[in-house]
């Protein structure tokens, strides 16, 4: 996302039992094989939000090898400020992630802009995620806000990123009504795609 202020709250360490999905990774698998399983992102999107009473303002898999990790920026329940996490499977771990060790994407971003406009989302984050995977027949490797509200922008929607071998696309899911959105592109603030090449490169 484009840089406008800088996320510096000092997260605490928040620690949960959730089950998600448990999966092996297999870096050998061929092309059209999945890099997670669907309804994975949707499942751990979930588990953040009921387990911080945040709302998730963006979610992504992490490229780190080993067991698959989903790292979010999570506005705190009371407004004030963000909370990084990250979540493992199969493990069930959620915790938090230091500000010194924060993704690139995660670093900055109009987080004003972003906080104010999650609140007005009327669809949850995981319905919309379910529902552009079963759009693209293609697990979902991060989601979150498209575009804040602004008086140039007044659709609020969620953006899906899906990928699948050599299918990769983003789709974007009406966050009040939760219809998909047609030639979305204008929804869309200009974002570093998901990389998964230290992923994609790991030995089975």
């Amino acid at each position: 996302m484009t840089s406008s202020k800088s996320m510096s709250a000092a997260p605490r360490v928040v620690l949960a039992a959730v089950l998600l999905p448990a999966f092996t990774f297999n870096a050998a698998a061929a092309e059209d094989e999945p890099v997670v399983p669907m309804g994975t992102l949707a499942h751990a999107a979930r588990a953040l939000e009921d387990s911080t009473r945040g709302k998730i303002l963006e979610i992504r898999l992490s490229d780190e090898p080993g067991d698959p990790t989903f790292e979010a920026a999570v506005k705190k329940p009371d407004g004030n400020g963000l909370v990084y996490m990250k979540i493992v499977s199969p493990t069930d771990e959620i915790s938090a992630i230091k500000v010194s060790e924060l993704a690139p994407w995660m670093v900055s971003y109009p987080l004003e802009a972003y906080m104010r406009s999650v609140d007005k989302a009327k669809v949850p984050l995981d319905k919309a995620i379910t529902q552009a995977e079963k759009r693209a027949d293609a697990p979902a490797v991060a989601a979150g806000v498209a575009k804040p509200l602004s008086g140039g922008n007044t659709v609020l929607a969620w953006f899906v990123e899906t990928d699948k071998g050599k299918k990769h696309e983003l789709l974007a899911i009406d966050a009040e009504y939760g219809a998909a959105i047609s030639n979305p592109e204008a929804l869309y603030e200009r974002r570093t795609p998901v990389k998964l090449a230290r992923r994609l490169a790991e030995a089975p």
